[in-house]
């Protein structure tokens, strides 16, 4: 049984882009029930969470790239 290398890089920024990105799509898909119930300031406060999040996030990926 052969072991196989995971390039850790490439799984975490895929493992990003499935939470921020159905972060977003769930904003976009719910937005007239956020807008409905809530305000567009609430949907709007979502958005940037998400953005602001996946900013980190990305940011903290590069940096620990560049580390090694």
């Amino acid at each position: 049984m052969e072991a196989t290398t995971v390039n850790t890089e490439k799984l975490l920024y895929m493992i990003g882009f499935i939470i921020f990105g159905g972060m977003f799509l769930s904003s976009i898909i719910d937005a007239n029930f956020y807008i409905e119930e809530y305000s567009p300031a609430r949907l709007l406060e979502f958005r940037l969470f998400a953005g602001g999040g996946a900013i980190v996030y990305y940011a903290l990926v590069f940096l620990m790239k560049r580390k090694q």
